[in-house]
C-alpha cells in the first residue's frame, strides 16, 4: 500500500512540477479568514528595516513557507505564524530565531535586532492590528525576499520537520519502498497512526526500540511522496460503503504511460464529481456506487486497487479492513450482478445483504469476500438471515419484506459465486419459477417447504382480508419449526381452506405439489434455520408463486 501511495505522490509531483519541499508547505489561510500579512523586514546582513503590511496572496501561499508547529506553544517550522495576539506571535517568531542561533550569522544578527527593536516592532504591530479585524499572519523578509525564496529557511524547515518524525533512524540503510541505498533511513508513525512504537510488541528485532527502523525503513524522498499521495487519496478518493468510510488507493501493476494516465484520470474525475463534504456524511450509498462505477468504467486491469477501511478518532486510528489487489473488473462485476438481481425483484441494494451481518467482524468478512472472492458458507448465511426474520415473525408485512431481502441477498451471492448450491434442476411445471428464484432451491424437500410457505401466506392474506387478523400465524412457532412441525402444517392449512370454502384449484395444486416434494425424503437432513428460511422465502414470494400456479390452473381449466 505504501508503494501505491508513493507512486501516486511521485506522479502528481511530476505532473504539477513541484519540489518535495512543496509537500510540507501548508496554506496559512486554510480557515479562510486570514487576509493580511505583516512582514518584519531585514536587509541582507540581518539589520532591521521596518514593519510592512500587504494583502495575503492566496494563489501563492507557498511564498510564506508556512508549516504549523507540533504543539500549541511551540514555534512553527518557519518564521511565519498566524497571529493570535501581536505580542504572543512576536514571541513565537523570536523563539524560532533563538532556537536556530549559531546556524548562520544572519540568524544571529536578526535575533539580536528583534531583541533590540522589540518595543518599536510591537507598537507598530498593535497599530496595524487596530486598523482591521481580519485575521493576520506575521512573517519575515530578508532583502525583500519572501521566506520560500530563502534557501536557509527551506533547509531549516526540512531538517526540523524530519527531526520531529524520525523516531528511530539508521545510517546508512536500504529504503523498503524504493529499495535504494540511502545515507539515512528511519521509521515513523507520522503516515498512519495505527503504526506505533509506543508498545514493544509492535517492534521487530527483539523488541529493542533502537532497532525499530528495521520494521519498515523509509528514506526522506519516499516519505514525502507517500505523504503527498496519501493526502490526494484522502481528499479525492474517499467514499462511504454502507456507513463505513474507506479510501480507494490505485496501484500500478504495469508501469507504462497508459496506466499512469489512468490513475491521473481517476483522481481528476473524482475531484470533479465527488462533493466530499456531502459524501462524508451521506447515508445513501447508491450515489457512491454509481460514482465508483463511473470512475472505473474505462480502467483496465493493468491497475489494481486497495480499499482501506479506517476507524479514526482524535487519539488513534485502527485498520478495520484492508482489501488488496482488487481489479476494476471486479467492482464492475459486483455492480452488474447487483443490477441483475434488481432487475428481477425491482430493486436490490448491497446494503440489504450487509444488513444481515450483525457484527462488525461479519460485516467486514462479507465486504472482503465481495471484493476479493472466496466462499461463504450457505448454512451460516441462512442462519444470519433467519435470525433477522425471526425478530419480526409475528409482523406479517415485516416478515415478508425481511424474507424477500434474504432471498435477494442469497441470489446475489449465488450470482457472485460466493455461495455454492448443487445446481439441482427438475423437469416439471415449476422449473421456470424456481430458476428465477434460485437462492439454493436445489432439492425436492426445499422446494416443497418453499411451496408450503407460499400456500401459508395465501391463507394468512385471506384471513387478514376476511377477519382483519391472522390467527393461523401462531402455528408457525415464531419460524422455529422442525420437520415434524412442517409435516403437521399441511393438513392444518387444507382444513382451514376447506372451512373457509376457499380450497380451489390453485390452492389444491400448490398443496399437491408441496406434498409431492416433501414425501420424496423421509429424513430431510436440513437444519432448523434452513427449514424456516425456505418456508419464509415461500411466504415472501407467495404472490409470484401463486400467479404461476394459478395461471397454470386457469390454462388447464
Amino acid at each position: 500500500m505504501l508503494e501505491a501511495l508513493k507512486e501516486i505522490g511521485s506522479l502528481l509531483l511530476q505532473q504539477k512540477n513541484q519540489a518535495p519541499l512543496d509537500i510540507l508547505i501548508q496554506d496559512p489561510d486554510s480557515a479562510g479568514r486570514y487576509k493580511i500579512v505583516w512582514f518584519l523586514e531585514f536587509d541582507q546582513d540581518g539589520r532591521f528595516l521596518n514593519v510592512s503590511q500587504e494583502d495575503f496572496k492566496k494563489e501563492s501561499y507557498h511564498l510564506y513557507l508556512y508549516r504549523q508547529g507540533s504543539g500549541s506553544n511551540a514555534p512553527d517550522f518557519s518564521p511565519t505564524s498566524r497571529v493570535t495576539q501581536p505580542s504572543k506571535t512576536l514571541k513565537r517568531i523570536m523563539k524560532w530565531f533563538e532556537n536556530h542561533k549559531n546556524l548562520d550569522s544572519r540568524l544571529d544578527k536578526i535575533y539580536e535586532e528583534l531583541q533590540r527593536y522589540h518595543v518599536q516592532i510591537l507598537e507598530k504591530l498593535e497599530e496595524y492590528n487596530n486598523l482591521s479585524k481580519d485575521g493576520k499572519i506575521l512573517s519575515i523578509k530578508i532583502g525583500n525576499a519572501y521566506p520560500y525564496n530563502i534557501k536557509l529557511f527551506q533547509d531549516i524547515l526540512l531538517e526540523d520537520f524530519f527531526a520531529k518524525i524520525e523516531e528511530v533512524s539508521h545510517s546508512p540503510g536500504i529504503c523498503s519502498v524504493c529499495n535504494e541505498s540511502k545515507d539515512k533511513v528511519f521509521t515513523t508513525s507520522a503516515i498512519y497512526r495505527f503504526y506505533t512504537l509506543d508498545k514493544e510488541c509492535y517492534i521487530a528485532s527483539g523488541f529493542y526500540k533502537n532497532e525499530a527502523w528495521k520494521n519498515f525503513p523509509l528514506c526522506r524522498d519516499c516519505f514525502l511522496a507517500i505523504d503527498y499521495g496519501k493526502k490526494e487519496v484522502e481528499e479525492k478518493l474517499r467514499f462511504q460503503f454502507y456507513g463505513k468510510q474507506y479510501f480507494l488507493i490505485p496501484q500500478i501493476i504495469l508501469k507504462n504511460w497508459n496506466t499512469l494516465q489512468e490513475i491521473i484520470d481517476i483522481l481528476r474525475y473524482s475531484e470533479k464529481q465527488v462533493d466530499l463534504d456531502k459524501s462524508a456524511v451521506r447515508e445513501n450509498i447508491i450515489d457512491d456506487e454509481e460514482i465508483l462505477q463511473d470512475i472505473l468504467k474505462d480502467a483496465d486491469d493493468f491497475i489494481s486497487l486497495y480499499l482501506l477501511f479506517l476507524d479514526r478518532n482524535q487519539k488513534a486510528e485502527r485498520i478495520e479492513l484492508l482489501v488488496e489487489d482488487v481489479l476494476p473488473s471486479r467492482i464492475r462485476t459486483i455492480i452488474a450482478k447487483k443490477q441483475e438481481v434488481a432487475t428481477y425483484y425491482r430493486y436490490f441494494y448491497i446494503g440489504e445483504l450487509l444488513d444481515f451481518c450483525d457484527t462488525k467482524r461479519i460485516f467486514f468478512e462479507m465486504v472482503d469476500k465481495l471484493f476479493r472472492g472466496g466462499t461463504i458458507c450457505l448454512d451460516t448465511m441462512i442462519g444470519l438471515i433467519v435470525k433477522k426474520i425471526q425478530d419480526v415473525a409475528y409482523e406479517n408485512e415485516a416478515l415478508r419484506k425481511k424474507a424477500l431481502q434474504g432471498v435477494k441477498s442469497l441470489e446475489f451471492l449465488e450470482k457472485m459465486e460466493l455461495v455454492k448450491t448443487k445446481g439441482y434442476r427438475m423437469n416439471d411445471r415449476f422449473d421456470e419459477l424456481f430458476a428465477k428464484i434460485g437462492a439454493g432451491l436445489d432439492s425436492e424437500v426445499k422446494r416443497g417447504i418453499f411451496l408450503l410457505g407460499a400456500l401459508t401466506q395465501r391463507l394468512l392474506d385471506f384471513q387478514q382480508q376476511m377477519r382483519g387478523s391472522m390467527p393461523f400465524m401462531k402455528n408457525l412457532k415464531s419460524l422455529k419449526m422442525n420437520q415434524k412441525d412442517i409435516e403437521g402444517l399441511l393438513p392444518k392449512l387444507i382444513n382451514k381452506f376447506v372451512e373457509y370454502e376457499s380450497f380451489h384449484r390453485c390452492e389444491k395444486m400448490l398443496a399437491e405439489a408441496a406434498t409431492h416434494y416433501l414425501l420424496k425424503e423421509s429424513s430431510w437432513r436440513l437444519s432448523i434455520d434452513e427449514i424456516n428460511f425456505y418456508f419464509a422465502a415461500g411466504m415472501a414470494l407467495s404472490y409470484e408463486t401463486t400467479q404461476t400456479i394459478c395461471k397454470g390452473a386457469s390454462d388447464e381449466e
